[in-house]
């Protein structure tokens, strides 16, 4: 055996495809961000000097790896975690029958003259890490480990069943917010990698027919977009399209879409390395919030994971749920053994005396700026916007100023609370009972409705959607036809604000599209033609 430092260029492909076997050797430690199809795709667009890169690598004698240790130079004599800021976490990955690995990985760190390492997020679980610090203080180095961050874990035994049995409160809970939707519309759940057979239990989402690889990874870019998150920047889609392809090629991916009606509404993507099933990302369309669309991705993307022995028919030991703290990790992950950031510093006894110290303040003036940064945010003044007032009286004659014969209108119903939150663009339907309390009406245009009208107690026209315009194209009937269509139903003037640049301060109409139609199966409202007249 032997460990040397490793120029990128010299990895070639019987190298890269021993390092991604090495990770997947791993069992319960193995992790994608810790594989050669990750370092290749980050690789792809790191805009540091490829001389700045190395990896420390110990060599049987085949010259293939039996631990490995991806850095980067971050100064003069100082190495890191190579792209620490681009993952969660990281290992230094050693093969379950190499006993002196990490040993001869420090040994050759300190060969190699480095004198100041930043390890990021370490796991504290992982013997490894131990073993890596006792062989760095053996070689002479300082070192300092802080706890950074924790990992979210959970263990399963009896794959799907007993998972689902030991989160019982959850499975319950996710189930109920599945049942709402059915209640309205069709789930469906598209996969992309594997066979995808139906393998749900029970009453959740069907899956529906694989896509192929462009269509699905199309859809995962717009649902990021549309998301929280914001659209992927170039680079990082690029990164994470050659991510997936390279998983894929062994196996270790999985892309589950979930639809609302046949629209992709939330995605998961998931990787299955040894033991571990680890859950990469995820992203909802917002349009979707109030169907607690993102619940329901998880559970069933998760049923997934572990009823689908991938790969080569063993299933999950350990589910990864990833650093970061949510409230539904809280709820899905028990097992949170610390992360470390571990610091080690050789030939510089004055900087190893202060680096507990300079750890510490490093640290304190991250969470000070970003402390200032979110103060800065809250408190920066909202800027109001300028609108003018339009009147929307009835019309004078009700078959409608063309002589056509105008929309009918129908009340939406307390029953209707979830699509009304889902056009308005609410993010649940607390806010439709809250205006509700206050005397706010909501009115669906059209036998079959196509625009939802929101009146204020004072009558003020507040939002119009259009419903489900993604399936019918551009919207075609105009804003103030379906206002005209309420105001000649109760017979009353009705009022809206619009943007104007010359008017006066106030909050502006909201125009909303629906991504799905209205459901088709409602409680029978009240039904309004003109001036009031109920039918």
């Amino acid at each position: 055996m032997r460990a040397r430092p490793m120029h990128p260029l010299e990895i070639d492909t019987t190298f890269a495809a021993s390092w991604d076997r090495l990770v997947a050797a791993r069992g319960l430690h193995a992790d994608p961000f810790d594989t050669h199809a990750w370092f290749a795709s980050t690789l792809h667009g790191h805009h540091d000097p490829l001389d700045d890169i190395r990896v420390v690598s110990v060599l049987d004698d085949a010259d293939q790896p039996r631990a490995l240790l991806p850095l980067e130079r971050i100064g003069a004599d100082r190495w890191g975690i190579f792209s620490a800021h681009r993952r969660p976490r990281s290992h230094v990955v050693v093969h379950p029958d190499e006993p002196h690995g990490a040993d001869s990985i420090a040994d050759a760190l300190a060969r190699t003259g480095i004198r100041e390492l930043r390890l990021h997020r370490m796991p504290s679980r992982d013997p490894e890490t131990h073993r890596l610090i006792a062989g760095l203080r053996a070689c002479g180095y300082t070192v300092v480990a802080r706890e950074k961050a924790c990992d979210m874990l959970a263990g399963v035994e009896g794959g799907w069943a007993g998972h689902k049995a030991r989160f019982r409160s959850f499975d319950r809970y996710a189930q109920r917010f599945a049942g709402r939707v059915r209640a309205h519309w069709d789930l469906t759940i598209d996969q992309i990698g594997g066979a995808g057979p139906d393998t749900a239990s029970g009453p959740g989402p069907r899956a529906a027919p694989e896509l192929d690889f462009e269509a699905g990874f199309a859809i995962y870019t717009d649902l990021f977009a549309r998301s929280w998150k914001g659209p992927l920047q170039s680079a990082a889609a690029d990164a994470r399209r050659d991510l997936i392809a390279r998983a894929a090629r062994h196996d270790w991916a999985r892309l589950y879409i979930l639809r609302v009606d046949g629209v992709p509404a939330a995605m998961h993507l998931w990787f299955r390395l040894g033991d571990v099933a680890t859950w990469h990302s995820t992203a909802y369309d917002e349009r979707f919030a109030a169907l607690g669309i993102g619940t329901v991705v998880q559970w069933q993307a998760q049923e997934r994971v572990l009823a689908e022995p991938w790969p080569a028919g063993s299933t999950p030991r350990l589910v990864d749920l990833m650093p970061t703290r949510t409230p539904q990790k809280l709820r899905l992950a028990p097992e949170r053994p610390a992360l470390w950031d571990i610091e080690a510093v050789r030939e510089r006894r004055v900087f190893a005396r202060t680096l507990p110290a300079r750890g510490f303040l490093r640290a304190t003036r991250m969470s000070v700026e970003q402390h200032l940064r979110v103060r800065r945010t809250k408190t920066a003044p909202a800027e109001v916007p300028l609108v003018a007032e339009t009147t929307i009286p009835p019309a004078i004659n009700p078959l409608g100023e063309s002589g056509h014969k105008l929309d009918p209108v129908h009340e939406a119903g307390a029953a209707d609370n979830r699509p009304i939150a889902l056009a308005c663009g609410y993010r649940g339907t607390d806010v439709v009972d809250a205006g509700r309390a206050r005397g706010e009406t909501w009115w669906l245009v059209g036998e079959q409705p196509h625009t939802l009208v929101h009146l204020g107690a004072d009558r003020t026209v507040q939002t119009i959607a259009a419903l489900g315009t993604d399936r019918t194209g551009p919207r075609t009937r105009p804003a103030r036809d379906a206002a005209r269509s309420v105001a000649t139903a109760l017979g009353e003037t009705l009022r809206l604000f619009s943007p104007d640049p010359a008017g006066t301060p106030g909050t502006p109409l909201r125009q909303e599209s629906e991504p799905v139609p209205w459901p088709a199966i409602r409680t029978a409202p009240t039904r309004l033609t003109s001036k009031g007249t109920t039918r």
